[in-house]
């Protein structure tokens, strides 16, 4: 995050979080976590976006888990250097900023709760991984020898 906050004047940072707010703004609408069965993956992926555009993520904490799991996957001589792999990995972690739902009926100790998590698990981490990518791809390319210094 330091990276990316010191170097946030630069095109390709720019362009990275830029696409990851057009992700939010595209998902569609806001859809509970307790509704999101039955729903195709790619419908899931995106309502995991809208979940952090509902939240206020900041997209550069998006940004930050896919330039971390690139430099872990380069900085690891036995790593799995599959595409897949990081993506999976980094839909991990953004999917977890995307917590779930959580209602509350009445007041005091009478009060009903639900806290609802959706899995994160096949090809919804697949969808959200390709995304991630997608919208960090030229910041990599472009970006991958300074943000590798930064790291080590």
């Amino acid at each position: 995050m330091e990276w990316l906050k010191a170097n946030e004047g630069d095109l390709w940072v720019r362009n990275a979080i830029d696409r990851v707010r057009t992700l939010y703004e595209t998902a569609g609408p806001h859809v509970e976590a307790f509704r999101l069965r039955g729903l195709p993956p790619e419908a899931r992926a995106k309502a995991a976006w809208a979940r952090l555009r509902k939240a206020n993520v900041d997209p550069r904490r998006v940004v930050v888990a896919w330039v971390a799991i690139e430099a872990i996957v380069r900085d690891d001589p036995q790593s799995d250097t599959k595409a897949e792999y990081k993506r999976v990995q980094a839909a991990k972690l953004i999917h977890k900023m995307a917590s779930g739902t959580h209602k509350k009926w009445g007041d005091g100790s009478d009060a009903k709760q639900l806290h609802v998590y959706p899995r994160s698990r096949g090809k919804v981490l697949r969808h959200m991984g390709r995304d991630a990518e997608q919208a960090c791809e030229l910041l990599v390319q472009h970006s991958e020898p300074r943000f590798h210094r930064a790291t080590t």
